[in-house]
C-alpha cells in the first residue's frame, strides 16, 4: 500500500519514503513490476474517467492481476528509450512495454506532433530526471495539447462531452482513443521514471 501511495499521490516527493519502506521487502525486479502495474492501472483508470466511462464503484473495482510474461519477444528495441533503462530488471516486461509504446506511434489517427507535446508536458509535470526528459523534448508547440495534459494531470474529471465530441469530429473516434492512450501510458511511465530514475542502486 505504501508503494502504491508513493506512485499515485506524488512520486517526485515520496522517493525517500519509497526507498526506505520498499527496499526491505522487495528486490529490484519485483519493485519494477509492481510499480509499473500500479502506475498503469492509475493512468488507465484516469483514461476511463476522461472517456466518461468511470465505473460507478471505481473504488472497489477489482481487476485480475496479470502474470509477467515468461517468453521473450523476437524484436530489437531502441536502447536509448528511458523505459528501456527503467524496466531493464524485467527484460520480458520491458520488451512488451516498448512494443506497446511503439504501436501508439504507428498508424496513429491523432496528429503525432500533438501527441509529442502532450508527452513532453506530462514529463514536465511529473518532474522526471533531466537525463530522461531530454529524450521526450520536442520543438513542437501547441497550447491546446499542453492544456489537455494539464487537465489529465490535475483535474481528470473536468473533461467534458463537448471536448470529446470536438476531438471525434476533428480526428475520429480512433483519434480520441489514441490521445487517451497516450495520456494514460505516459502518465504511468513518467510516474515510474520519477520514482526510479533518480535513485542510484536503490536496493543495494
Amino acid at each position: 500500500m505504501s508503494l502504491a501511495d508513493c506512485i499515485i499521490k506524488s512520486p517526485q516527493t515520496s522517493r525517500d519514503e519509497f526507498q526506505n519502506k520498499s527496499a526491505a521487502y522487495f528486490n529490484l525486479a519485483e519493485i519494477t513490476e509492481l510499480s509499473l502495474g500500479v502506475a498503469l492501472f492509475h493512468g488507465f483508470s484516469k483514461m476511463l474517467i476522461c472517456l466518461g466511462r468511470e465505473p460507478k464503484e471505481m473504488e472497489t473495482t477489482i481487476i485480475q492481476t496479470p502474470t509477467a510474461p515468461a517468453v521473450s519477444l523476437s524484436k530489437e528495441f531502441e536502447n536509448g528509450n528511458p523505459m528501456h533503462v527503467i524496466l531493464s530488471p524485467m527484460p520480458n516486461l520491458r520488451d512488451r512495454w516498448l512494443d506497446l509504446e511503439n504501436s501508439l506511434w504507428k498508424n496513429c489517427s491523432y496528429p503525432t506532433e500533438k501527441l509529442r507535446v502532450v508527452r513532453y508536458r506530462l514529463s514536465e509535470l511529473l518532474s522526471i530526471p533531466q537525463t530522461y526528459s531530454d529524450y521526450y523534448e520536442t520543438v513542437d508547440i501547441d497550447l491546446e495539447s499542453d492544456r489537455l495534459a494539464d487537465q489529465f494531470f490535475y483535474d481528470v474529471r473536468s473533461f467534458t462531452d463537448d471536448q470529446r465530441n470536438k476531438i471525434v469530429r476533428d480526428y475520429g473516434l480512433t483519434g480520441l482513443v489514441d490521445l487517451m492512450v497516450c495520456l494514460a501510458l505516459y502518465d504511468g511511465a513518467f510516474r515510474l521514471i520519477s520514482m526510479l530514475g533518480y535513485l542510484e542502486n536503490p536496493f543495494e
